[in-house]
């Protein structure tokens, strides 16, 4: 079965219902890292942590979610999209320095950045971890942050090689803001007796969401509204890359170009393969000058500009 997302609402009570099944997703991603064990269901938890809060945004857009840690493990993040996007990413030094051990690790921070269908930041958050588990403080953080009561399940299950994950996935129950006591109350009690997720694993099948969201919902009526398949996505491209380089100092592009050597570039999420030929940063450089020249030549604060009262855009 595919990875989904299902989306549900109590039909009288004031709360909605997210469950994510992201087993192929997270071992697909997990892969390009050559991420193992505990570095594998690290990374596929991060995944489904993101999937969970990319379906609370309105419109469009990303959400941006960052775990770091002190110890033998620093840091896992992973962006998505409400469509079921995702793509997600861990050092590769944090892969090779704990192998397939479990590391002692302290936790530090969670980040989540939400960006608008062109990319550009719109809102962040930053807390304090409350432990090392992913579930716990993606709910802290909704409370923390967004001053939303809910309740998050997020379980990832490496087999005994380590190798691939036998099933990633979670849930959110999330209480409206005019939901009354006794409705809280309850889904606290129904959130507590549930079954752990490992459950509901069905072996090559991955995770049975239509029986964890009827134990969940508890004896409350729901409606699911929308079921959405989880597909790992990376929007990295060469002219993205090249775009990445003009933050390299001047001198390291002029050095590619003098001693005429194609230098070699990877994309973090993805670890996308990229070449960048001297003919290519050449013409960065060239590109980059133009943009310069015409920064100097535009007008100067006060000047024609302030006429329109506008003010021209940078030359990207």
């Amino acid at each position: 079965m595919p990875d989904k997302i299902i989306r549900a609402t109590g039909e009288t009570a004031e709360i909605r219902f997210v469950l994510v099944d992201a087993t192929d997703a997270a071992n697909t991603v997990a892969g390009y890292h050559s991420a193992h064990a505990f570095a594998r269901m690290m990374l596929g938890e991060t995944i489904v942590s993101s999937l969970i809060l990319a379906s609370g945004l309105k419109t469009n857009g990303t959400v941006q979610v960052k775990f770091q840690f002190s110890g033998d493990f620093s840091v896992a993040t992973a962006d998505a999209t409400p469509m079921g996007l995702v793509r997600g990413m861990i050092p590769a030094e944090d892969v090779r320095s704990i192998g397939d051990f479990e590391p002692l690790l302290s936790p530090q921070l969670m980040t989540v950045r939400k960006l608008n269908d062109k990319g550009i930041p719109v809102a962040e958050g930053i807390v304090e971890m409350p432990s090392e588990n992913i579930g716990p403080s993606t709910a802290y953080y909704l409370l923390q942050s967004e001053q939303t009561k809910s309740a998050v399940g997020i379980k990832a299950k490496a087999n005994p090689e380590g190798t691939r994950l036998e099933f990633c996935g979670g849930f959110l129950v999330e209480a409206f803001p005019k939901a009354d006591e006794k409705t809280l109350a309850i889904m606290e009690q129904v959130v507590r007796t549930m079954p752990p997720i490992e459950n509901y694993h069905r072996p090559g099948q991955g995770l049975d969401l239509d029986a964890m969201l009827s134990d969940l919902a508890g004896p409350f009526k729901y409606a699911v509204h929308r079921e959405i398949v989880v597909q790992p996505f990376c929007p990295c491209s060469e002219s993205g890359v090249m775009k990445a380089m003009t933050g390299l100092p001047r001198e390291e592009l002029e050095e590619i170009v003098i001693k005429k050597e194609t230098t070699e570039l990877h994309c973090d999420y993805c670890r996308k393969r990229y070449l960048a030929t001297p003919e290519q940063v050449r013409n960065l450089l060239e590109r980059m000058d133009a943009s310069q020249a015409a920064r100097d030549e535009s007008p100067e604060d006060g000047d024609a500009a302030t006429d329109s009262g506008e003010v021209p855009p940078e030359a990207d």
